[in-house]
């Protein structure tokens, strides 16, 4: 439309301008054929460029449909490359899990075969322990046994000893006491006898010898309670070393009572 006026308000001016001469018509007719060739080129132009902007975005759009198909082609690749990969990956470490159990399965039966060694040699320490343990205290309890017998024995010789000394002393007593008596029998007899002839004398000699018989008496009770004395002092001293040997015996005992069980326990 607008071509058209153009063309229109040329042919005017033309006819308008007819007037003036060929020479004029004609640089008019030239001028206006060269702006309606501007105006068809420029036309052309703008269309060639709107139908290029067009392919453009023809071209634009096919290549973003086809970026976004090559993409997704190429993720399906490579998730198919990494799923193989990773599969590979899988395999290697599947082989390389296999390994690791083969040898600590090796490694758990060996270890198993070391403490059933362990076990069998604590079992033999163990019942080797016990059985010196056993030897121990059997040997413990016949020296015990032994001390005790001795012990019984030495006391019943003591209390023999001391009863025979002691019998022997009564019996000495007696007889000297005996004596005595049958000593003043016969005094007060003869005394008796000679009384008539000297009482005083008879009294007087009859204090006399019973003051030498108290005396006597008193001298024999003395020695006699010293004896007795001087045997419960060996009666006690000889119970007191056999209290000191048992006591450090004893004493021996317990302690090695108290080691073997720390011993036992260091051993369990």
């Amino acid at each position: 439309m607008k071509f058209g006026k153009q063309v229109k308000g040329a042919a005017g001016a033309s006819v308008a301008g007819g007037t003036n001469g060929g020479g004029g018509e004609a640089q008019l007719r030239d001028k206006l054929q060269r702006e309606a060739e501007m105006e068809l080129k420029k036309q052309y132009a703008m269309k060639a460029r709107r139908r290029l902007k067009a392919e453009l975005a023809r071209e634009a759009k096919f290549s973003a449909t086809n970026r976004l198909m090559i993409q997704n082609q190429w993720r399906k690749i490579m998730r198919l490359a990494k799923v193989e990969s990773l599969r590979k990956e899988i395999e290697i470490m599947s082989q390389n899990h296999e390994r690791d159990v083969d040898r600590n399965d090796a490694i758990i039966q060996m270890l198993d075969r070391d403490l059933e060694e362990a076990e069998e040699q604590y079992s033999m320490s163990l019942r080797s322990h016990l059985q010196n343990i056993d030897i121990l205290i059997d040997l413990q309890d016949s020296r015990l046994l032994a001390l005790e017998n001795e012990f019984e024995n030495d006391l019943r010789t003591l209390e023999d000893e001391f009863d025979a000394e002691s019998l022997e002393i009564s019996t000495q007593h007696q007889n000297e006491t005996n004596q005595l008596h049958d000593i003043m029998t016969a005094v007060d007899i003869d005394e008796k006898e000679r009384e008539t002839d000297a009482k005083h004398e008879h009294e007087q000699l009859r204090e006399e010898i019973r003051n030498k018989n108290l005396e006597d008496i008193n001298v024999l009770r003395i020695t006699l309670e010293s004896q007795i004395e001087d045997l419960e002092k060996h009666f006690e001293h000889a119970h007191l070393n056999y209290l000191q040997n048992t006591d450090q015996r004893t004493q021996d005992f317990k302690y090695l009572t108290t080691q073997d069980r720390t011993l036992s326990k260091e051993v369990c």
